[in-house]
């Protein structure tokens, strides 16, 4: 095996590693009783990500796409980068949402239904 192809299957063996800690998503939507939960997937190539959250009874889920972020972080940091998205849940309401990352691993955002209820959401690297 050349050392080329070593050097791409470590490269691989290490970003497997890495995504086999998980995400975790909390969010409370104001006319939902209780925390919603459920698990974050982000797009550690281009920034922002995915989330999908469900209150306890699962009665709803929400589905969001957190977009490429449309501000830089700091410099060799994610810190500060910031976008925007959507988030669609089950009983068809559609909530545009801002979000801001706090560190590469974890980001928050918030957002409001056409009926002026909030959703504000975390999505966190879960340690082991």
């Amino acid at each position: 095996m050349t050392a080329a192809r070593l050097v791409l299957l470590a490269a691989i063996a290490i970003k497997l590693a890495g995504c086999a800690f998980g995400y975790q998503a909390r969010g409370t939507l104001s006319d939902v009783p209780g925390e919603m939960r459920g698990k974050g997937y982000p797009d550690n190539t281009r920034g922002g990500g995915r989330f999908v959250l469900a209150d306890r009874d699962g009665r709803i889920t929400c589905d969001g796409v957190a977009r490429p972020p449309k501000r830089a972080g700091e410099p060799g940091s994610c810190s500060g980068e910031a976008g925007e998205g959507i988030v669609r849940c089950s009983d068809g309401r559609e909530i545009d949402i801002s979000w801001e990352a706090i560190t590469c691993r974890s980001w928050r955002g918030s957002g409001a239904d056409t009926r002026g209820n909030r959703l504000d959401f975390r999505v966190e690297r879960l340690s082991r």
